[in-house]
């Protein structure tokens, strides 16, 4: 099997060099090339696209870097994308992914870590960080928390009462004669439903309870 070039889009060069010389001696590819400036790489994609191609995110801002992918990747369907991310967001990273890069590194991942995301890239599996693994999962299990909280404490049937008439439109004064009620009582009710709910104010409520299949 014939082994695969790699392209490092990076700079400083002290930083490259020393990164390519130890690449160099893993003897996995078959070259090495680094670029220090997009006209380079844009010619080199061109005219001899490699297999690999390392971006760092010294070199391109997030919106130019989901740009290029785009592009890259459009007219380059083969090529594996690494990209040395600097401490990005659990949601541009799942972006990148989705713009077509194959492994995701941050500027605090070790050369080991490196190794094994090549290993992974050269059985055509895709490599995130443990970085960056660990902060996707304190996502998710966040995002999990958030939604426990709604069925921990859920609407009362008179919480609900009101939450359908604050969906028609009803003023505080209008639920207060509707339901023979005091305002106090309504608006205590209103601060209740705002809280259960995690929403600032009546848009918040109407989009949950259209969410929730609560009102048509």
């Amino acid at each position: 099997m014939m082994k695969p070039r790699l392209t490092i889009f990076d700079e400083p060069l002290l930083y490259t060099e020393g990164l390519s010389r130890l690449l160099d001696q893993s003897q996995i590819f078959n070259s090495i090339e680094i670029c220090n400036c997009p006209e380079a790489l844009a010619l080199l994609l061109k005219d001899d696209p490699p297999e690999f191609l390392m971006i760092s995110s010294n070199m391109l801002i997030l919106t130019d870097l989901y740009r290029s992918i785009e592009n890259i990747t459009s007219d380059n369907k083969a090529i594996k994308i690494i990209i040395i991310g600097n401490d990005y967001d659990v949601i541009d990273i799942r972006k990148l992914f989705n713009k077509g890069i194959k492994s995701y590194l941050d500027k605090n991942s070790r050369y080991d870590e490196f190794m094994k995301s090549i290993q992974a890239l050269l059985l055509n599996e895709i490599y995130i960080c443990d970085y960056a693994k660990d902060r996707m999962i304190n996502f998710i299990s966040s995002e999990q928390d958030h939604h426990k909280i709604h069925i921990k404490d859920p609407l009362t049937k008179r919480e609900v009462e009101i939450l359908k008439l604050i969906c028609d439109g009803l003023s505080s004064k209008d639920i207060s004669e509707k339901l023979f009620i005091s305002i106090n009582t309504v608006e205590t009710h209103r601060k209740r439903i705002l809280l259960k709910l995690n929403v600032k104010n009546s848009v918040g409520v109407v989009k949950y309870a259209i969410e929730n299949h609560i009102i048509d």
